[in-house]
């Protein structure tokens, strides 16, 4: 049942403050399946790449195509609504990504202060009332329950604001960051040009977690030219369409004005297609 929509107070939080922190998303005995899921991917690949480990952090890219387990994340019934209310039907899935944290006695942040999709976008600042060109939603799997424990950090309101041309360093904060504080089952959800980092890991525990890019589906995707056939070919046609699958004799201009794409986008759900 898709019964989570955006509520006016999480509207007004997403316009000023740039992102969303969303409790409880998924329950914790999925959110553990899907620790489960991101692991039996971690192994293999940390066997392909030698000495990533000792890097202490690292980004898993493409990783719909490596694994099905997490298929699921890509419309959860919990979540696909708030995403259809914030930035439209007419959307896809332009990446996705594991994060893995492993415990860091530095003082310096793991990742320094950054906005997403490179210089370009960098400056590009919709307006407030303007649908979104991409965000990220994060999936937290594992706790993170105090300050330094590879937290996602945050400067709220900075998604208004010019990036600084000189970046600070890895051991210094803007004026007002935040670290978020998670349970399994959480998400943030944040627009590229908001301001974040990774804080330092003085904790024990590995900090892992998958993240979806959701984009309009004119834009450009970060992980394929063209999904590979036989990671389609186990989606549901709503997943394929968020993989930028039009079908066949299909030409570019489909992706600016698509065929059934509300009809394919809003199989199932019970609420009227938000931004027609």
């Amino acid at each position: 049942m898709f019964a989570n929509r955006l509520s006016k107070l999480q509207h007004q939080q997403w316009v000023e403050d740039g992102y969303l922190h969303l409790k409880n998303v998924i329950l914790r005995e999925e959110a553990a399946e899907y620790l489960d899921a991101a692991n039996e991917v971690i192994g293999p690949y940390e066997k392909e790449n030698p000495g990533v480990r000792e890097k202490g952090y690292y980004t898993i890219i493409q990783t719909l195509e490596r694994t099905s387990r997490i298929d699921p994340l890509m419309d959860h019934p919990n979540l696909f609504p708030i995403i259809l209310d914030l930035m439209g039907p007419y959307l896809q899935i332009m990446g996705s990504q594991i994060y893995v944290r492993y415990p860091n006695k530095k003082d310096e942040n793991l990742s320094g202060w950054h906005t997403d999709a490179g210089p370009s976008l960098r400056q590009v600042r919709v307006g407030p009332d303007s649908l979104p060109l991409n965000f990220k939603i994060q999936f937290f799997l594992t706790e993170i329950p105090e300050e330094n424990c590879a937290n996602f950090m945050i400067v709220p309101g900075s998604h208004r604001r010019e990036f600084p041309k000189e970046r600070p360093p890895k051991n210094e904060n803007p004026p007002g960051a935040i670290q978020l504080i998670c349970e399994p089952g959480d998400c943030a959800i944040f627009p590229n040009a908001l301001w974040h980092a990774v804080a330092p890991n003085h904790s024990d525990t590995v900090r892992r977690s998958i993240t979806f890019r959701y984009g309009q589906m004119w834009c450009r995707s970060y992980d394929y030219e063209k999904c590979p056939e036989e990671v389609l070919a186990r989606m549901t046609p709503r997943r394929r369409r968020l993989m930028g699958d039009m079908g066949e004799n299909y030409t570019a201009t489909d992706y600016f004005k698509p065929k059934n794409q509300i009809e394919i986008i809003m199989d199932g759900l019970d609420f009227e297609c938000p931004h027609v």
